[in-house]
C-alpha cells in the first residue's frame, strides 16, 4: 500500500510540473502576441561543437519571452538533429510572434555561411569550450567509439556526411593530416573538436559582424556581463533570470585525456587562437 501511494504521489507531482510548464509556455506566447503584434521575428543560429555548453546557452536565453527556442531535438525544425529544409524555417519564422527565433543546428555548423546568406537578418552565436572538457563529456555522453567513428567515416567516405555543403578544402586537409587509423578514441574526439571549431576561421566567420564568438568558460565564470554582451549583440534587453542557476563547477573537473602529441598540439594552438579572438572582441571599442 505505501508503495502504491508513493507511486501516486510521484505521478501527481509529474503532472503538476507538466501543468506548470504548459502554463508558463502559454503565458510566454500570450506576451509575445501582445508585445510584438507585428509578429516580426529574427532568426538566431547557435553553432559550434557539441558538448560545448550549447544547451545551457539556448535554454537560459529562452527564459526571455522574446526568445522562442527550437533545440536540435525539436521535430518541427530538425530531423535526426539536422535542420529540415530551409523553407520549413521560413514557415516557423512566419508563424512566430517572438522577436527572436533561436535554432541550435550544431551538426549544421559547416552550413553557417549558407544560413547567413539565406537569412539576411540572422545572427549567429558560435560557442566553444576547452577541448579537454568537450572530449571527456563526449565520450561519457555518446560512448567511447562515437566520435572516432565519425572521423573514421569522414576519412573513408571523403566527408560524405557533409555532401549538401562540403566543408572548406583546408579544413578537410587539416583533419586528414592528423588522422591515423591507430588513434585512440580520445584523439578521435579531439579531431572532431578540431574540425568543428576550425570552421570559425575556415568559413571566414571571424570577419562577419553578424557572428559572435562565445567562450563557455567565460560565460559560466562571469555570467551576467557575458549574457549582457550577448543580449546586446542580439538586440534584446538583458533579463536577470537568464543567468540564474549558472555555475562553473563543470570546468576542467575530469582527468586530462591521453592524446596523440600532434593532435594535442593542434588543439592547444586552436584553443589559444579562439581565446585571442574573444579577448580581442572584448577590448574592441563598442
Amino acid at each position: 500500500m505505501p508503495h502504491l501511494l508513493l507511486r501516486a504521489i510521484r505521478r501527481a507531482r509529474a503532472e503538476w510540473y507538466r501543468f506548470q510548464a504548459a502554463e508558463k509556455e502559454w503565458r510566454k506566447r500570450l506576451r509575445q502576441r501582445l508585445q510584438n503584434p507585428s509578429g516580426k521575428s529574427r532568426p538566431v543560429f547557435l553553432v559550434g561543437c557539441g558538448r560545448s555548453g550549447t544547451s545551457m546557452l539556448v535554454y537560459h536565453l529562452a527564459r526571455s519571452w522574446r526568445v522562442e527556442l527550437y533545440n536540435e531535438d525539436h521535430p518541427a525544425a530538425f530531423e535526426r538533429w539536422r535542420l529540415r529544409d530551409l523553407s520549413v524555417l521560413d514557415s516557423l519564422l512566419e508563424q512566430s510572434y517572438a522577436p527572436l527565433v533561436l535554432f541550435k543546428p550544431i551538426l549544421d555548423t559547416h552550413r553557417t555561411r549558407l544560413l547567413l546568406a539565406r537569412f539576411p537578418e540572422a545572427k549567429v552565436i558560435f560557442a566553444f569550450r576547452h577541448y579537454t572538457d568537450v572530449i571527456n563529456s563526449s565520450l561519457k555522453r555518446f560512448g567511447i567509439e562515437n566520435r572516432i567513428n565519425h572521423v573514421r567515416g569522414w576519412m573513408n567516405e571523403d566527408f560524405a556526411e557533409f555532401a549538401t555543403a562540403p566543408p572548406p578544402p583546408k579544413t578537410q586537409a587539416f583533419i586528414r593530416s592528423l588522422w591515423n587509423p591507430a588513434l585512440s578514441p580520445e584523439s578521435g574526439a579531439a579531431l572532431y573538436w578540431l574540425f568543428y571549431n576550425r570552421l570559425y576561421f575556415d568559413l571566414g566567420l571571424k570577419q562577419e559582424a553578424r557572428v559572435k564568438l562565445v567562450r563557455y568558460e567565460s560565460v559560466v565564470a562571469n555570467s551576467q556581463p557575458e549574457f549582457q554582451a550577448l543580449c546586446q549583440f542580439l538586440g534584446i534587453p538583458f533579463e536577470p533570470q537568464m543567468v540564474e542557476g549558472i555555475f562553473a563547477s563543470s570546468v576542467k573537473q575530469a582527468e586530462l585525456p591521453n592524446l596523440d602529441p600532434a593532435v594535442r598540439r593542434a588543439c592547444d594552438a586552436l584553443w589559444q587562437q579562439l581565446c585571442r579572438e574573444t579577448e580581442a572582441a572584448q577590448s574592441a571599442p563598442a
